[in-house]
């Protein structure tokens, strides 16, 4: 399965090295879709680690449990010393009580000239975050359209609080510096994917991360954004809303026909509402 893995990224094996571990990550986040298909599609799975790497192989996506639960996974067959850690995605900066929505994971004793503590930030489930690890160090880093900064968490508990871009999709991400196992996010995905309350039960979302640039498809709008700043396309036609998903995210399932009404309904609604803001 780890073969399979690799041809998928594209990614020859090697010995473990921060390059190495940087090759990995850009592959990850360009070949293997964020995505909430499988919970639209009413398979939202478990945080299974060897489930998850199932579901990367045969190309369905998934979202951080899964994705950063199948990095792990190939990162320790592959010799890394990797941990995963408990994440709260915010929406408020000064929120401090968001539940458990996130995992992410660090990866340790990969020194280099430039980092030589050797703790690197890895992060495959976050959608249009970092297209690269980060060093574990606070700073401010920029890659493609992008500027992140990593700061003391505010929460109780030690950890580290990364701070997106103002253009991307969420504000904040506080992680906890305690490593974690996989069970203690199974509850948090039961929620996440099952809940009708939950972002990823309500509008289908799919993005990629090149190094240049982030595609986000949300409903039926289509978003690409790189160094020049923002385009916007309405894929309006189930033929031209399944192409987009297969060209850009590698995304086929004969379930998406099914879910095409919704989405466009979803729009459709979306849409009304924006002229009426806008009028």
């Amino acid at each position: 399965m780890i073969d399979a893995y690799l041809r998928l990224l594209g990614v020859s094996r090697k010995p473990p090295s921060p390059q190495f571990l940087h090759e990995l990550h850009r592959a990850h986040v360009n070949r293997v879709p964020y995505t909430n298909m499988e919970i639209m599609l009413g398979r939202p799975g478990t945080v299974d680690q060897a489930e998850s790497v199932d579901r990367v192989v045969r190309r369905r996506g998934g979202y951080c449990f899964q994705l950063n639960g199948a990095f792990a996974v190939l990162l320790r067959e592959l010799g890394f010393t990797v941990t995963m850690h408990r994440g709260y995605v915010v929406s408020d900066l000064a929120q401090t009580a968001a539940d458990l929505n996130h995992l992410a994971l660090l990866v340790h004793g990969l020194p280099d000239e430039q980092h030589p503590d050797g703790v690197w930030f890895a992060d495959t489930g976050l959608g249009d975050a970092f297209s690269d690890p980060l060093p574990l160090r606070h700073g401010d880093h920029r890659q493609g359209p992008f500027g992140y900064a990593l700061a003391d968490t505010p929460r109780d508990e030690p950890g580290w609080r990364l701070h997106h871009d103002p253009t991307g999709s969420f504000l904040a991400c506080d992680v906890i510096a305690a490593p974690a196992e996989i069970t203690d996010f199974g509850g948090a995905h039961q929620h996440l994917s099952t809940s009708p309350a939950s972002p990823f039960t309500q509008v289908f979302t799919a993005m990629r991360r090149t190094g240049r640039e982030v595609q986000i498809l949300r409903g039926c709008v289509l978003t690409v954004l790189d160094d020049y700043g923002r385009e916007e396309q309405q894929l309006l036609s189930r033929d031209e809303w399944r192409q987009a998903l297969a060209d850009l995210f590698g995304l086929i399932d004969d379930g998406l026909d099914r879910l095409w009404p919704s989405v466009r309904a979803a729009h459709d609604t979306w849409a009304a509402k924006r002229a009426d803001q806008s009028a």
